[in-house]
């Protein structure tokens, strides 16, 4: 019994040593013998492209978070929001009772060359009916080849027959500004996306506010993008040679910093971020703060400090491989803490969720801004300088899933069956006309809880109700940007306050200190 232990011993032994001999190409050789032995002796003819995929996707899971296995088509749609463009029509729409409703016309689109109109009903795409089919299909049907044609079958309120519309799909270019106004003498711009003409239309809109004496940058929900475009914007507010950001990897170590001498906007800088606000937001957010340039408000953002790079596959499909942390100019870096193969547990994290003050902060990764002096922290997003308490706004969970079902977008589409937007418009020409003076029909609200079952609205429900309605129409009316001037003003608490903090001069310059 004794010998046939020890024989067990040595067998293990040897393997063990045999496979620490392996070289990291040796082991590259081990994989694919398992895939020529599948493809020549296994019983059955199998397709060896979905086993090879399911390989890729479950081996990246094994690293951070971030590094992941992307299809043919997921490749297409992060190249298009990477470039902000896509071909296409140039409608947004929603899929109503069944039918596509168009909402709104981009500018300077296809569709806006064409006879189309918000709430015509599309019916048909070159001789195929869209009515009853899921979003995902209709999308692919609408998208297609660049000057590519498009007959649409439309049905317009007031007409009995259906008109042909035949349109080139062409590149749409989607703007990364999703609002740009004023309110009294703070200007407000809400970007997106940190696509690669950011920086261009950022500015554009900037100039557009007029004089203005603060600004408030919104990144809520800004998932990110290029870096290039984070430093690009960063760039508009700080001086030739100031450090952006740093990345540091294996074979990537690079410092980026402003390279013109163009003179920096000067005003006063208030840059709102939440727990959803990641990577180049995070980027932008931390050079500001670093820089003692802008005061950080809201809650702790989302925490994404890694660099991924984007490898293209042969047959279209890519990965996103982490290859560097980035380092903001003092130092710190933002990337929460995980662990490899628990990416679960890293995106159900609820910390960030947590107010500063009960979020502990390690010693270690304590820094200085770099003018002032200002403790920052690292390892954990970027921690705002002022927290924005919004725990008592909490709407009822079936107005929540109703909100989320585009209950709202629905209602303002039968709105429009019964009112002419032409007679809204003449009574209010602009939309701070609009805002002060409109008044929402009763019956629209109540729609919306005629449709809840067993619903009773809470005061809060009620205001949030009201301000989605009037803040929909004026969308319709008035282009995207009124969407958020009149509900950011009745009902986005987060807003409202850091618009009151930009108006406070004495407020930032102390915070700043």
């Amino acid at each position: 019994m004794k010998k046939f232990i020890l024989l067990a011993l040595a067998v293990v032994t040897v393997s063990s040593a045999t496979q620490a001999q392996l070289t990291e190409q040796q082991q590259v050789q081990k994989l694919n013998l398992v895939y020529q032995n599948i493809r020549n002796l296994y019983v059955d003819d199998v397709s060896l492209e979905p086993l090879v995929e399911e390989a890729i996707s479950a081996t990246l899971k094994e690293l951070d978070p971030h590094s992941r296995y992307l299809t043919n088509e997921e490749m297409t749609k992060l190249k298009q929001r990477i470039r902000g463009e896509f071909a296409g029509l140039g409608i947004k729409y929603i899929v109503h009772r069944d039918t596509l409703v168009i909402r709104s016309i981009m500018e300077n689109s296809p569709a806006a060359h064409a006879d189309i109109r918000f709430n015509d009903r599309i019916t048909t795409i070159n001789g195929k009916s869209i009515v009853g089919l899921e979003r995902d299909s209709i999308i692919t049907i609408m998208q297609g080849p660049k000057d590519s044609e498009a007959t649409l079958s439309i049905v317009r309120r007031g007409e009995s027959d259906s008109r042909e519309i035949t349109i080139t799909r062409k590149d749409i270019e989607t703007s990364a500004i999703s609002a740009s106004f004023r309110i009294g003498d703070v200007g407000y711009i809400a970007i997106s996306a940190f696509s690669k003409p950011l920086a261009s239309e950022f500015h554009t809109a900037y100039n557009k506010l007029g004089d203005i004496k603060s600004i408030v940058i919104d990144l809520r929900d800004n998932a990110g993008g290029a870096i290039s475009s984070a430093v690009d914007l960063s760039s508009l507010f700080l001086n030739k040679g100031d450090v952006i950001v740093s990345t540091e990897g294996r074979t990537i170590n690079t410092t980026y910093a402003k390279k013109r001498d163009n003179k920096p906007f000067s005003t006063p800088l208030v840059i709102l971020v939440d727990e959803n606000s990641a990577s180049a937001s995070e980027i932008f957010a931390g050079a500001m703060q670093d820089h003692d340039r802008g005061v950080i408000v809201g809650h702790t953002s989302y925490g994404k400090g890694l660099v991924q790079r984007v490898i293209d596959l042969k047959d279209g499909s890519g990965i996103t491989l982490t290859v560097a942390r980035y380092k903001t100019p003092s130092g710190r870096i933002i990337q929460r803490p995980y662990t490899m193969g628990k990416g679960k547990e890293y995106y159900t994290d609820s910390t960030r969720y947590m107010h500063p003050d009960s979020i502990p902060h390690d010693s270690k990764l304590l820094f200085r801004t770099l003018h002032n002096k200002r403790k920052v922290y690292g390892g954990g997003g970027i921690t705002p300088d002022i927290y924005i308490d919004t725990d008592s706004i909490k709407l009822s969970e079936k107005l929540t899933k109703a909100y989320r079902d585009g209950i709202f977008k629905h209602i303002i589409i039968d709105y429009w069956d019964s009112v002419s937007p032409d007679t809204i418009v003449s009574s209010y020409p602009t939309i701070e006309e609009f805002y002060s003076n409109y008044a929402l029909d009763d019956e629209l609200s109540l729609s919306v809880v005629s449709q809840l079952k067993d619903y009773e609205p809470s005061s809060i429900d009620k205001e949030f109700i009201d301000a989605m309605l009037i803040a929909t129409i004026a969308e319709q009316l008035y282009g995207d940007d009124a969407f958020q001037y009149v509900y950011g003003q009745r009902f986005d608490y987060m807003m409202q306050k850091a618009i009151e903090i930009a108006q406070d001069e004495k407020l930032i310059a102390e915070t700043l200190l």
